[in-house]
């Protein structure tokens, strides 16, 4: 069992490379198929309708205008869906969440290739980016206390807000593609305190020698550099036009969910943040080998996820696409030594023109606090997690409407433990999201309008002292209520400026009365390049 790993990683890389040299060369050098980059899909990879056109469903998509996202509203709470450079690469180059479903009769393959060596030609090197720059204040009108209006002003926060990305995007041959991703934020370096009795990791100066966990004996003051970060950097090839292979840091889209997806947590080291969906989730270092079923929508992936130290501590994953009409299909597995074993299912469909499904779910054999107390394979709990949802796309009006629920069965494993104050994971039972934006405002030129709404059902209660802890290591707002409620409206007297004023409903819990603030906003300049 111990050199389990070794054997299976090997096995994978084996069959892949068995497969690669006996197989028949396809009709494209770098794209797997045409049609699965320059496709008429109906949906996008969340289950959003993509609306009518072959390869670009909006001018705008491609060449911005203005302040508008994706769908053509403007940017309001959710943030800006970044396209080319800043929503993930997967959404140009093909992602893991599979084949979208397509009419093969749209574009054919002459189209496609000219369209292809149009946007993308061998040789060239590409760079781009995105920048936003914001700022917001928020001020509480009402809570169940005896604070007095003028504490209540004295309370009131500002935040900044300036972030920025650049890629670079170089294609030397048609087979072969080099890409990194890297980020800035502000405040490029902010400061911190570790609570007494938390366990931490330290880095060891040889990688081949790692450190056991330390517990802290005292308060411990953290400095956390913001100025850069790499969010992705790998290297696409492919071998024969029928394999293809990314070996890096990247992002792997295999869930269907917009608010949730456990699925696309198995791997990737970051969840999706309900309140600023299009913001990329961060990735793990993995080779992946896409394997394709000539004459079919259905691929093969497989994953091998290194880890610096011991070998026994890589993992191995796997997922295959299945196309059945207008419903995609993905199941996959994921195995590490001494961890538990995870099984996986997605399903999205466009059930109407303009309405979308999607659904996972998520089996585990064991938490990871049962494995760390006994890696056998004995007395272990069977863990579940499932979500659904469905989007709704008008394109007149324009009106964005999605919702979605999610089930969390792991209660085994703590968020944080720390002098004995247990902190729950934050999503364990029942939990909903729920939006719907205004692109437009009958009678009211230039201004849209969204309500967002997220609320969890049987977790623990987190103490207050917990909750103030957990705000400075950067957990979304929506994670530490029980419920939370914002009505926000945008205001864009021009192209490169706008205002936001909101009101915000947070339940701490549901036996107490909500907290009423309110919020003000205001984006200036940004945008993508």
């Amino acid at each position: 069992m111990k050199h389990l790993s070794v054997i299976c990683m090997a096995f994978v890389l084996l069959c892949s490379t068995a497969f690669v040299l006996t197989a028949e060369s396809a009709d494209d050098a770098f794209f797997w198929d045409d049609s699965a980059f320059f496709t008429d899909s109906g949906f996008d990879d969340f289950g959003f309708d993509t609306g009518d056109d072959a390869f670009f469903w909006d001018d705008s998509v491609f060449f911005g205008e203005g302040e508008s996202d994706d769908f053509g509203f403007a940017d309001i709470t959710f943030g800006e869906d970044d396209v080319l450079f800043s929503a993930g690469d997967d959404d140009w180059f093909g992602d893991d969440s599979g084949i979208e479903v397509f009419d093969e009769s749209a574009v054919t393959s002459a189209e496609a290739a000219a369209s292809a060596a149009a946007v993308f030609n061998a040789g060239s090197i590409k760079i781009g980016g995105s920048f936003s720059s914001s700022v917001s204040s928020s001020m509480v009108l009402y809570a169940d206390n005896d604070d007095s209006f003028g504490k209540r002003f004295e309370n009131a926060t500002i935040t900044p807000a300036l972030s920025g990305t650049v890629s670079i995007d170089a294609r030397p041959t048609d087979s072969l593609r080099m890409y990194m991703k890297m980020a800035l934020s502000y405040p490029f370096v902010s400061t911190g305190i570790v609570p007494m009795g938390t366990s931490i990791t330290l880095t060891p100066a040889n990688p081949m020698n790692p450190l056991a966990p330390q517990t802290l004996l005292s308060p411990l003051s953290v400095t956390i550099s913001n100025f850069f970060s790499i969010k992705e950097m790998f290297t696409d090839f492919s071998v024969k036009d029928r394999a293809f292979f990314r070996f890096g840091l990247h992002t792997v889209s295999w869930g269907t969910g917009y608010f949730f997806s456990p699925v696309s947590d198995i791997i990737n080291t970051s969840s999706i943040d309900p309140q600023n969906t299009s913001e990329q989730v961060n990735g793990s270092l993995n080779l992946r080998t896409q394997v394709i079923f000539p004459g079919s929508q259905n691929c093969l992936w497989l994953y091998a996820i290194p880890s610096v130290g011991k070998l026994e501590d890589s993992a191995l994953a796997g997922k295959a696409d299945i196309v059945i009409g207008g419903c995609e299909l993905s199941t996959g597995m994921y195995w590490k030594y001494k961890s538990a074993p995870k099984a996986m299912l997605t399903v999205s469909a466009s059930v109407f023109k303009n309405v979308s499904v999607f659904g996972e779910a998520v089996y585990e054999y064991g938490a990871a606090s049962e494995w760390n107390a006994n890696d056998s394979f004995k007395d272990k709990t069977s863990i579940f997690k499932a979500t659904a949802g469905f989007s709704y796309y008008w394109k007149e009006p324009k009106i964005m409407m999605a919702g979605q629920y999610f089930y969390d069965g792991n209660n085994k494993d703590d968020l944080l433990n720390i002098q004995g104050i247990r902190i729950p994971s934050l999503t364990y039972g029942h939990n909903a999201a729920f939006m719907v934006s205004f692109g437009e405002i009958p009678f009211l030129d230039k201004v849209t309008a969204s309500i967002f709404a997220m609320a969890n059902f049987g977790r623990d209660d987190i103490p207050s002292a917990a909750l103030n802890m957990l705000g400075t290591l950067g957990i979304p707002d929506s994670f530490l209520s029980s419920a939370t409620v914002t009505l926000n409206m945008n205001y864009s007297p021009t192209d490169n400026i706008s205002f936001g004023a909101g009101t915000v409903l947070t339940w701490k819990d549901y036996d107490s009365k909500p907290e009423v603030s309110a919020k003000l906003s205001a984006t200036l300049g940004g945008g993508k390049f």
